[in-house]
């Protein structure tokens, strides 16, 4: 039986979201082999409660309110010693510290609101970007019992598949340290939960299958 995937237009947030996880967790996994006793204290950390994401929003609003107050505090202690510095030196000190602590939470308050652009982030979105210059409808991936055929004569055998990453939408394949990334939705000569079968019985002999949840 063949698997046929026939290459479409790609939806750009999926992507961005759900291969950059596929990265990371890659990265971890090698690290964990390599590093076992410090990945036991990662998750001994990481096992504690954390914060919730509602709690750590009321505490950014918090810091950017106390910024706010403590910028306007000390600008009521600063302009008035500048006048007289000799005379209110205490103030004039105090108020340019409290001006600098201001800015600080202020900043901080609203910097722990901004999602970082991770490496992973970066690398596939410049993924992204080559597969954009995919031509729509005119590129297959043939999945057969022996190998995966690529467009152009290509191949691959699955003694040389490292993992495969299976999202929500997407299909992750490491092979020689190169990704190709498939969409479930491009499948077209059977549904997925076949193709996620066929897989994970290839994979009993030769690479990884991993899940990722969204």
């Amino acid at each position: 039986m063949e698997f046929v995937f026939v290459l479409n237009k790609y939806n750009d947030e999926a992507f961005k979201s759900q291969v950059s996880k596929a990265l990371e967790m890659r990265t971890e996994l090698i690290s964990r082999s390599e590093y076992p006793r410090m990945w036991k204290y990662i998750d001994k950390m990481n096992s504690k409660k954390k914060v919730s994401g509602e709690v750590l929003k009321k505490r950014r609003s918090r810091y950017k309110v106390y910024g706010i107050f403590l910028i306007f505090m000390g600008f009521f202690l600063l302009i008035p010693s500048l006048m007289k510095p000799g005379e209110l030196l205490i103030p004039l000190v105090t108020g340019i510290f409290t001006v600098g602590l201001g800015i600080l939470y202020f900043r901080y308050g609203r910097k722990s609101g901004q999602e970082k652009l991770t490496s992973f982030n970066k690398a596939a979105i410049q993924l992204l970007n080559e597969y954009e210059k995919i031509p729509e409808g005119q590129v297959t991936v043939t999945f057969t019992d022996d190998k995966v055929l690529l467009a152009g004569n290509g191949e691959i055998g699955y003694d040389e598949i490292d993992k495969i990453f299976i999202t929500e939408d997407f299909f992750i394949i490491i092979w020689k340290e190169r990704i190709t990334v498939l969409q479930k939705k491009d499948l077209l000569s059977c549904n997925a939960e076949e193709f996620i079968g066929f897989i994970t019985l290839k994979s009993q002999s030769f690479f990884e299958t991993v899940h990722i949840n969204a």
